[in-house]
């Protein structure tokens, strides 16, 4: 089986760098719920917090990986309106 090279692709900058920047929003939010999490005494706001902060890095995460990664992202941030027939 032939190995799988992953590549960073350079075509559509505009849309990779804005998905890469909404990716690593994502990640700072959540890093904010996450640490800010302890501030509170309620164990439900922090298990809550906690709950949201994964969410919002691993979001982050597929966001900047897809952003970079995806060979065509016409699909994934964007989709092109349907033309008439």
């Amino acid at each position: 089986m032939p190995a799988m090279r992953l590549r960073i692709h350079r075509n559509q900058p505009a849309i990779r760098i804005c998905g890469t920047l909404l990716g690593i929003g994502f990640v700072l939010l959540g890093l904010f719920s996450l640490l800010g999490a302890g501030a509170h005494e309620a164990e439900i706001i922090r298990e809550r917090a906690t709950g949201f902060g994964v969410t919002a890095i691993v979001v982050g995460i597929i966001a900047v990986l897809c952003s970079l990664l995806v060979e065509d992202l016409s699909d994934v941030w964007c989709r092109s309106p349907r033309r008439w027939k």
